[in-house]
C-alpha cells in the first residue's frame, strides 16, 4: 500500500475512533423511540465508515466506494429523523416492518441546511448538505449501481486522488454526524466533539 494512502487511512480511523469514544461517554437524554432510532443511525454510519476503512486497508477499493453511498444516506437520514421526523414516522421506523422516511434524499438534505451551517473551511456562499448532495449523489449512484464510474475504475484501477477524496469525504461527514447528533439530542454543543471537528477541518492531508 502506498505510504500516502496508509497515512490517510490512519487519520480517518483516528477520527472515527475519537468521535465514537467521546459520544459513547454520554448516554441518551431519554429512553424515547427517537433516541433509539438516532442511536441506530449512528451505529449504522460507523459500520459503513469502518467498512470503507477496512476495504481500503485490504486494497479492495470497489466495495469501499460503494459503501460511501450507504454512509451518506445514514448521515442524512439519521440527522433528518432526529430533527424533523414526526412521532408517527419514528414509531413506524422502530416498531413496524414497513417504516420509512418520507420524501427524497435531496429534500431531506435541503431541510437540514435550514438548521446547520457549513464547517469553517467552506466558502461564504456554501450550503452544507445541499452541496454534499450535489457533489456526491450522481457519482455515488454510479459506483453503487455499476455505472460508468464503477466500470472505468474496474478497468483502470483506483488512483490515489480518488481514494484521498473518498477517505476525506467519509471522515468529514462522519464527524459532522456525530457532532450534529449530539447537538440535536442534548440541545447544546459538546466541547470535546467541537475540538475534534476543529482539529480535523484544520488538517490538510497531503
Amino acid at each position: 500500500m502506498p505510504k500516502n494512502i496508509k497515512r490517510w487511512v490512519e487519520r480517518a480511523d483516528y477520527y472515527r475512533d475519537a468521535a465514537i469514544k467521546e459520544i459513547s461517554k454520554h448516554g441518551t437524554a431519554d429512553n424515547s423511540d427517537r433516541s433509539l432510532v438516532s442511536t441506530a443511525f449512528i451505529k449504522m454510519a460507523e459500520n459503513d465508515f469502518r467498512g470503507i476503512i477496512s476495504e481500503i486497508l485490504r486494497d479492495n477499493h470497489a466495495p469501499a466506494f460503494k459503501l460511501f453511498r450507504l454512509l451518506y444516506e445514514d448521515v442524512i437520514n439519521g440527522l433528518w429523523a432526529q430533527a424533523f421526523a414526526s412521532d408517527d414516522t419514528i414509531n413506524k421506523l422502530l416498531h413496524a416492518d414497513d417504516g420509512e422516511l418520507p420524501g427524497k434524499m435531496w429534500e431531506r438534505a435541503a431541510k437540514l441546511d435550514t438548521i446547520f451551517v457549513p464547517p469553517p473551511i467552506a466558502g461564504e456562499e456554501d450550503t452544507l448538505f445541499v452541496d454534499l448532495q450535489g457533489k456526491f449523489w450522481k457519482v455515488m449512484n454510479s459506483y453503487t449501481h455499476g455505472g460508468s464510474m464503477a466500470i472505468n475504475r474496474a478497468i483502470a484501477g483506483y488512483d490515489e486522488g480518488s481514494i484521498h477524496e473518498l477517505l476525506r469525504s467519509s471522515t468529514s461527514i462522519f464527524i459532522l454526524l456525530i457532532d450534529a447528533m449530539y447537538r440535536l439530542h442534548h440541545k447544546k454543543p459538546n466541547d470535546a466533539l467541537t475540538a475534534i471537528s476543529d482539529k480535523y477541518f484544520a488538517e490538510t492531508w497531503e
